[in-house]
């Protein structure tokens, strides 16, 4: 059952930042409480949710001891832990390490584990840019980098693609084939599919109904536009 704290938006204390965009995106896809971007210091740069930002603030700032402490541990293998997830019975949490000693502290419902690694993987893109850190070396999602989108499906009850929203214009989608995802998400839907200007991409239906494309769509020509073969 969700809380009312859950569920309401919280007031802020603290003014918008570049950072503000990719949080509160992340923390929606996620249906978190709330989702922080925390320094080295264990200060809250950013953040999103529903809940307090004193829950926030704190979670962020504890986790971050806890990250210090794998950083000093003497086993490499804790060392270099790029990822952290604990499933609770009051609360669950994951944490994402950043470059230069930022993370992203994620507050989830109770009993929660999985998250989508493309929306993690989204944010991480997204917040790195913002504050100009260099990229970990390889993505969560098995793949180079995704993108939330808006898409059609062909009827009211179906989950088949006909259509998806790129530079805020529709373009059919012929689909060629559809797979399993793997490993845990197996809820998850994938489509392999072809746009009208002859383009392959890969769409991904995540089980609270959110899409996720592979990033060939940021080199995509405009729409009524087409790539010279050469002379």
């Amino acid at each position: 059952m969700t809380r009312p704290s859950d569920s309401l938006p919280a007031e802020r204390d603290q003014l918008e930042t570049a950072f503000s965009a990719p949080l509160v995106r992340l923390c929606e896809a996620l249906r978190a409480g709330g989702v922080a971007l925390v320094d080295r210091e264990g200060e809250t740069v950013d953040y999103a949710g529903a809940l307090s930002p004193f829950e926030i603030r704190v979670a962020a700032a504890e986790w971050r001891l806890i990250l210090d402490l794998l950083e000093r541990s003497r086993a490499s293998a804790w060392r270099t832990t790029n990822e952290l997830r604990f499933r609770g019975a009051r609360r669950s949490y994951a944490v994402v390490r950043l470059e230069e000693g930022y993370a992203l502290v994620i507050l989830l419902p109770r009993y929660r584990f999985e998250i989508s690694p493309r929306a993690v993987d989204e944010a991480v893109r997204d917040v790195s840019f913002e504050a100009g850190l260099k990229l970990p070396r390889a993505p969560r999602s098995g793949r180079d980098h995704w993108i939330q989108v808006d898409v059609r499906c062909q009827g009211r009850a179906s989950r088949r693609p006909a259509a998806v929203c790129l530079q805020g214009t529709w373009r059919d989608v012929q689909v060629l084939g559809r797979f399993s995802v793997a490993g845990s998400e197996s809820q998850a839907i994938g489509f392999r599919g072809q746009l009208m200007t002859g383009e392959e991409v890969t769409l991904v239906r995540e089980p609270f109904g959110r899409w996720y494309m592979d990033t060939l769509a940021r080199e995509l020509p405009a729409p009524g536009t087409r790539e010279s073969a050469g002379p």
